[in-house]
């Protein structure tokens, strides 16, 4: 059956340690094993519009915790997650254990990500949080459909928000709509560096003008009948993948090495600008090629996504 087991430890095997509470009996100062810091609970989302949560990596919202020594923010979903679990869609026996600050390629959707992740420590596959919560059994609600949805591992067919086909969707039971994984994940709203405001996922554009189906970042064309973000205030749209980007949950400031003959000093994930230098990946190395290599923490820096920095001073570059 399609069902988490609950472990009798899981409860207890919180992975935080509460510092102090409210009149209300929320947790509003803890110790959380995943950072050094104590963290504080927080809910003026406001203040932390251009903010994601360390966890999902998706933006803060809601009820959060968040660092007054750094800049580390977690849900308050998050940070309260089990240290292990069982998932009904994960076949190996042992339960997955919480682990973070190490570069993934999840199991689920195949976004690489070094935030938190569910991991097996018998054949180390990793699952990222939000797949986790996705993929819990019963019906799930998604904004752009009336229906709930339920998830069919087995079934192959087309996901309507990307257009793609995949193995595994979540669908309708009363009508011909499927949604993968990876689609289903998608945040509501995200940020993109060349417009201040936060865009909106949108599920389908009603524009009947043709001239408006294109895609404000890349400036071609767009298919109408598949999901984009949209900034209602500025009225641009874009593709999905140009307002994430290639590696959207993957932290900024992020530090890894390459073997030595590849690149000889430890390189930097950092901001893209619109005139940056030119990639110098050695034998067509990409990013993609990194998901054994551990990351650290380093403060941002003024460039755009996609960009990976020498650390010395030699003017190593790679998208």
């Amino acid at each position: 059956e399609n069902e988490d087991e609950e472990s009798p430890n899981e409860s207890v095997s919180s992975i935080t340690k509460v510092l102090e509470w409210n009149d209300a009996g929320e947790a509003i100062v803890l110790e959380h094993s995943m950072h050094i810091h104590h963290l504080t609970l927080g809910d003026r989302v406001c203040e932390y519009v251009n903010k994601c949560c360390d966890g999902c990596m998706l933006p803060v919202s809601a009820s959060f915790y968040y660092c007054t020594q750094c800049d580390f923010f977690l849900h308050k979903v998050c940070a309260e997650l089990p240290k292990v679990k069982h998932v009904w869609h994960h076949l190996c026996r042992p339960p997955l254990v919480l682990t973070s600050n190490e570069l993934f390629r999840c199991a689920a959707c195949e976004y690489f990500s070094n935030a938190f992740a569910y991991k097996c420590e018998e054949c180390e596959s990793c699952a990222c949080l939000r797949c986790i919560i996705a993929l819990t059994p019963g019906a799930r609600t998604c904004l752009g459909h009336k229906h709930p949805l339920f998830f069919y591992p087995e079934y192959i067919g087309r996901c309507v928000a990307c257009g793609c086909d995949w193995n595994g969707l979540f669908r309708c039971k009363d009508c011909d709509f499927s949604l993968g994984v990876e689609c289903f994940s998608l945040p509501i709203t995200s940020q993109h560096k060349n417009d201040q405001h936060l865009f909106s996922l949108a599920y389908g554009d009603d524009n009947n003008y043709s001239e408006s189906h294109f895609c404000d970042v890349c400036e071609e064309s767009r298919d109408p009948n598949l999901w984009f973000y949209h900034c209602e205030t500025c009225d641009t749209s874009a593709h999905v993948g140009c307002v994430f980007g290639r590696h959207p949950f993957i932290k900024l400031g992020s530090i890894f090495e390459l073997p030595e003959e590849l690149h000889e000093h430890p390189l930097t994930l950092v901001a893209k600008i619109y005139y940056y230098p030119n990639c110098d990946k050695y034998g067509g190395v990409e990013v993609t090629t990194l998901q054994n290599y551990h990351f650290s923490f380093t403060e941002n820096t003024e460039y755009g996504p996609d960009i990976i920095t020498c650390n010395a001073d030699c003017n190593y570059y790679a998208d």
